[in-house]
């Protein structure tokens, strides 16, 4: 029996786009807007936010984003949540009710905007 082995290029074409409020991320086509406007992100950036909007409304801690965005495995850069996180805040939340929250000492959510 032959099992085929999906490439990277059939999943992405599967991959749907993620929703949360008024921002929408395109899996396939790594583009993001809010309210159909669009906005630029890095390659991290993209990750980040992939990663909070496959959890709208869960509270993601710094270890778990930075063990599934970077692999890291160690508490000491924790700093670099914070700025993608800030970085994201510029683009996302610009003049705009914001949709990332932060929850102290816990860690960071995306919702809905309102």
């Amino acid at each position: 029996m032959h099992t085929t082995i999906p490439t990277l290029r059939s999943e992405a074409v599967r991959l749907p786009a993620l929703v949360v409020g008024d921002l929408t991320l395109d899996q396939r086509t790594r583009e993001a807007r809010r309210a159909g406007v669009e906005i630029k992100l890095s390659p991290t950036e993209f990750e980040l936010l992939r990663l909070l909007m496959h959890h709208p409304g869960r509270v993601l801690s710094k270890a778990l984003i930075l063990h599934r965005v970077w692999a890291y495995d160690f508490a000491g850069q924790g700093n670099v949540v914070e700025l993608y996180i800030s970085y994201l805040r510029r683009k996302i939340d610009a003049r705009r009710p914001p949709m990332i929250h932060t929850v102290r000492g816990v860690g960071y959510t995306i919702r809905p905007a309102g």
